[in-house]
Formats: C-alpha cells, sequence, structure tokens
C-alpha cells in the first residue's frame, strides 16, 4: 500500500512539472510574437522615416503572416491604446493608428518644444502586447511591450 502512494506522489509531481513546462513554453512564444512585431514596425518606420499608409500597409501584412493579434468586432486600436495611453513618460503623443486592422499602437512625439534645436524633431513609441491565450483566464492577460525609434530631425538651413 505504501508503494501506490508513493507513486501517485510522484505522478502529481510529474504532471505539475509538466503544467510548469507548458506555462514556460506558451510565455516564451507570446514574448517572442511580442517583441518581434515591435521590432519589425520600429524598423519599417526608421525605414521609411516616418509612419505613413504605406508603412502601415507593409506592417499589417507582416503581422497577418506572423499571426498577430487582430482587432475583430468593435475593437478598434483608440480602445487598446487609450488604456495604455499613460505610460508615455507624462508626454502627450498623438495616436497614428487609431483604426488599425491589428492591435498595436503607434504615438507620434514632437521634440521641439526643448531650447536644444539639435534634438528638434520628431519620434515614434510602438506599444504591441504579448498574449496569453488560456481559455478561462486568457483576456485578462495582455503585457504592453513598449519600444522607440530615433529622433527624425528636420533639417531647415
Amino acid at each position: 500500500m505504501k508503494e501506490a502512494i508513493a507513486n501517485a506522489g510522484v505522478f502529481n509531481l510529474i504532471i505539475i512539472f509538466v503544467i510548469v513546462l507548458l506555462l514556460l513554453f506558451m510565455g516564451s512564444l507570446s514574448y517572442s510574437r511580442g517583441f518581434k512585431a515591435k521590432n519589425k514596425i520600429v524598423e519599417e518606420i526608421e525605414k521609411d522615416q516616418g509612419f505613413t499608409s504605406a508603412t502601415e500597409a507593409r506592417i499589417d501584412e507582416w503581422l497577418g503572416n506572423i499571426g498577430y493579434r487582430a482587432n475583430v468586432g468593435l475593437n478598434k486600436n483608440s480602445d487598446v491604446c487609450a488604456k495604455t495611453a499613460e505610460g508615455n513618460g507624462g508626454r502627450n503623443g498623438t495616436l497614428l493608428n487609431s483604426d488599425g486592422t491589428f492591435q498595436y499602437c503607434v504615438y507620434e512625439f514632437d521634440t521641439c518644444g526643448s531650447d536644444d534645436n539639435s534634438k528638434c524633431g520628431k519620434y515614434y513609441r510602438v506599444i504591441t502586447y504579448m498574449y496569453f491565450d488560456l481559455p478561462i483566464i486568457g483576456g485578462l492577460l495582455k503585457i504592453p511591450v513598449n519600444g522607440e525609434t530615433m529622433i527624425f530631425n528636420d533639417i531647415t538651413s
């Protein structure tokens, strides 16, 4: 009888170990997808030196290919991004993709308000999300991933 109880305890430890490994695997996939999407969006904006409709079309095509979460139903980026706007370091940026197909936010910031004209220009902050699609609590777990582009200077001399 002792062996049966001991085997059940070992079996429970194995089940817990497998569940923890599956959770780590799901977390690493979401982490990878969120950071990959952020890096690609920043790269495309820097390539065009701004966020244009052509840039948005290329980004949307690429996000569709990797299986990034799309807006469905009545969801809009303005709803998703309004909740993360407080994390902009106290600066008010302009949300550029409020009607986007996929759930990511692009804010434009103007740095020309400072006294240093060498840093006068604009930069973009990109916010993507890590999603954990679990059956019961999947909608509750959404972790933002932030990134910024370099400052694009407008040289007028």
